[in-house]
């Protein structure tokens, strides 16, 4: 039998986009079979057995994490897949390693102990575990030259861009061809390019609208809209949910640019963002609007909204189970139809029956008409509330510098550097001006009540897909809860705002009859004709609603609900 051949395994590296779309792999792979040609090995080709480390950087020892494929060629030594004596082969041993020599020189020593043979092309050298002292000298040499190189230029890269920073900074001056995908350089300042601020404007309005990151893909990739970058950075060519995603959270937009820089591996801010850096492509108006739509969505864990968006979706509770209720189709009418449906039922865990979502909407309208929902008509109600929605994300976007800035201060050791304190005090006064003219906002939005309920209704828009998600956001950024109950041919609905109950009703046929459970609402219902169909909040009433949301709640289905036990309110 012919004596089998020496395995030999090619490990290729490069470490950056560039070396990529140069001629590195081709050279570092035709060195290999031609190294195996020459000395009749057997170069493994197998896919399972090929070790290409793209974008990894051996300065840093990356390619040696768990998801490295040195790492795994290392694994494969150790439980002997690959056999004692295989060779495997690197284009130099920079490749190997360019960490510091005291790391590096030990992992080189510790392969050739396991009896594997290394063959650097560049050197034309195959180090075994018999090695030679003069060897292995210059084999160190060459590792610590190469972690010079790289620790040198790397510190070349970081003040050359530090100086960009600081002159971006201090004059605006541009950082070259640097700069978000829908601007360009042009004579020294950045520019718009005009059919992507359109884009980029549509994403905004869309998310305003109502739809999620992954709608709003859909939508631009059925028009058939070219996605930003290069093929190489998305091969697909399609729009995604992160890359709209990261569009909408992108402050450049505002014309801001927030330096950075790369720390352990890791992105961090440097610094206050530099604003009016950019072109403003996106008023603050229409971007606070799309971060409190994007907050909504989040909170409530609404993902796929349907054509004909769902207006319970994240807001219906069962009212005897705590579990959600979910829009279920039933086939055509008159024996079928869309419902609403308690999750624990849908499970043989609760015995609520199923709500038909056509008499539940006219309720749904109801439930606006009592609450303050009047922005949905309403010009100057509208402007208040996208106003108070501004100062929410504001308010949220300082909390999290000043936690930055927080830990940043644990990290200091002697005095604080003074703009450090001047922007902790900076951002305290901006907190404190904010909430007093959210409050003034709070009184100015009081002012105005549904009164013609009727008008309200008619000019309510709980046909489009818009109109639905508006009202649907509305209603979760009042902190509304509905809990359902349907009791034969009477369906019960009691509703919570911001944790404390506000009404309930019961709905039978066309009549509802409202449970008033406080003196303001009362005053609302009559000054909207109501007066007839409400009745005096009884005590067994609010007996039961109370013990049924303990009970939930020691079942452990509802986050936030009264922890006491509140008398009615005399009426």
């Amino acid at each position: 039998m012919p004596t089998p051949r020496t395995r030999a395994y090619s490990y290729i590296r490069f470490s950056t986009p560039e070396q990529a779309k140069g001629d590195s792999y081709r050279r570092q792979r035709a060195a290999a079979e031609s190294y195996c040609l020459k000395n009749d090995l057997e170069l493994v080709k197998n896919e399972d057995y090929l070790f290409f480390d793209r974008g990894r950087s051996a300065f840093k020892g990356k390619h040696l994490g768990d998801s490295g494929q040195l790492a795994r060629f290392l694994k494969y030594v150790e439980d002997g897949t690959v056999e004692p004596g295989s060779i495997l082969i690197i284009e130099s041993l920079d490749r190997l390693s360019r960490e510091h020599i005291r790391d590096a020189l030990p992992r080189f020593l510790d392969i050739l102990k396991l009896d594997i043979q290394i063959y650097s092309a560049s050197e034309d050298k195959l180090y075994t575990k018999d090695f030679d002292a003069f060897d292995i000298m210059a084999g160190v040499f060459q590792m610590s030259r190469a972690h010079s190189e790289s620790s040198l230029k790397g510190e070349r890269v970081s003040k050359a861009w530090k100086q960009k920073q600081k002159d971006a900074r201090e004059t605006k001056k541009p950082l070259g061809h640097a700069c978000p995908y829908w601007l360009k350089l042009e004579g020294g300042q950045y520019v718009e390019i005009e059919e992507r601020v359109n884009v980029i404007k549509e994403i905004f309005r869309l998310a305003v609208a109502g739809h999620g990151h992954r709608a709003i893909a859909k939508i631009l990739n059925a028009e058939n809209v070219p996605i930003f970058g290069s093929a190489k950075r998305n091969a697909s060519g399609a729009w995604g949910s992160s890359s709209t995603g990261k569009i909408l959270s992108n402050r450049a937009v505002l014309g801001e640019y927030q330096p950075t820089n790369l720390v352990e591996g890791e992105r961090e801010a440097v610094g206050e963002p530099i604003p009016e850096f950019f072109p403003v492509v996106i008023s603050e108006d229409l971007f606070f609007q799309a971060q409190s739509a994007r907050t909504t969505r989040n909170v409530s864990k609404a993902t796929k909204p349907a054509a004909n968006f769902n207006i319970w979706q994240g807001l219906a509770k069962c009212w005897l189970c705590g579990e959600s209720m979910h829009l279920v189709n039933k086939g055509t009418p008159p024996r079928g139809g869309k419902y609403l449906r308690c999750y624990g039922s849908a499970k043989g865990r609760c015995t609520n029956k199923i709500v038909p979502l056509a008499g539940s909407e006219r309720a749904y309208m109801e439930i606006l008409a009592k609450v303050d929902s009047l922005s949905l008509v309403q010009d100057s109600q509208s402007k208040i509330r996208k106003e108070i929605a501004k100062i929410d994300v504001r308010l949220d976007m300082i909390k999290k510098r000043q936690d930055e800035i927080e830990t940043q201060i644990l990290d200091i050791t002697g005095e604080l550097p003074g703009f450090i304190m001047q922007a902790a005090l900076s951002l305290d006064k901006e907190m404190k001006e904010l909430k007093i003219k959210k409050n003034d906002l709070k009184k100015d939005f009081q002012r105005e009540k549904i009164v013609n309920k009727e008008d309200f209704f008619a000019r309510l828009d709980l046909v489009s897909f818009e109109g639905r998600a508006q009202a649907n956001y509305l209603l979760k950024a009042l902190k509304v809860k509905i809990r359902i109950e349907r009791e034969e041919k009477t369906v019960c609905y009691a509703i919570d705002v911001d944790g404390a109950l506000s009404f309930v009703m019961k709905q039978a046929a066309d009549q509802i009859d409202y449970y008033p459970y406080s003196g303001e609402l009362t005053e609302l219902l009559r000054s909207q004709g109501d007066d007839a169909a409400f009745m005096k909040m009884h005590s067994s009433m609010v007996d039961r609603y109370f013990d049924l949301l303990v009970r939930v709640k020691e079942q452990g289905k509802v986050n936030t609900l009264l922890s006491t036990r509140a008398a009615p309110k005399k009426i």
